[in-house]
């Protein structure tokens, strides 16, 4: 379904194939031209859990979206060959779409990719206590779906079905605020 390249640290992490049934696999980039596996990821327990939709990477901490049984999965991927689960969280509407970090690295945006969904905000500094932070819904009341959000500063460039791209100021987490909208859905709205 879904391919994160970490270029810092050469490495492909492709999420959803039919390789692996679902589990995140590694692919080795420091020879770009040769790709090498490196390993993978299989959540502890196996079945819907192992699935993985989407996922993002940063200095060797992987956050996974789990959709089916609605969490994120925080893992250390220092050691490709044995990863290690730190940590997970339900969203706040059970099918975690995608993750992305904060650039400072304390908090991790989610997306629940069903009816009446949010952009989710979870501090994430400490990680034997998570902590859900702010809710937020473009067009609330209507059934929006959110699709795909990615942190460009302090804004959430979020894709939502029927309703656009819709840029939120996320410079105070727990506090988003929504400062630009393209609605790219010709039917309008709903």
């Amino acid at each position: 379904h879904a391919l994160h390249c970490d270029t810092a640290m050469g490495f492909l992490y492709l999420y959803g194939s039919n390789i692996g049934q679902g589990h995140t696999l590694f692919l080795d980039l420091r020879d770009p031209w040769n790709p090498v596996y490196a390993g993978e990821y299989i959540f502890p327990g196996g079945g819907n859990d192992s699935y993985v939709h989407d996922g993002y990477v940063e200095n060797d901490t992987m956050y996974e979206g789990h959709i089916y049984p609605g969490f994120f999965a925080v893992v250390d991927v220092t050691n490709k060959a044995n990863p290690l689960l730190l940590a997970t969280q339900t969203t706040p509407t059970a099918f975690t779409h995608n993750t992305w970090l904060s650039d400072d690295h304390k908090t991790l945006f989610t997306t629940d990719e069903n009816n009446y969904s949010f952009l989710g905000a979870f501090d994430i500094s400490d990680l034997s206590n998570i902590r859900e932070i702010s809710r937020f819904q473009t067009a609330a009341g209507t059934g929006a779906v959110v699709h795909n959000t990615h942190i460009l500063n302090d804004y959430a460039v979020t894709s939502w079905y029927k309703e656009g791209v819709v840029i939120t100021d996320v410079s105070r987490p727990a506090n988003p605020i929504e400062v630009g909208k393209y609605d790219t859905y010709a039917q309008g709205s709903g």
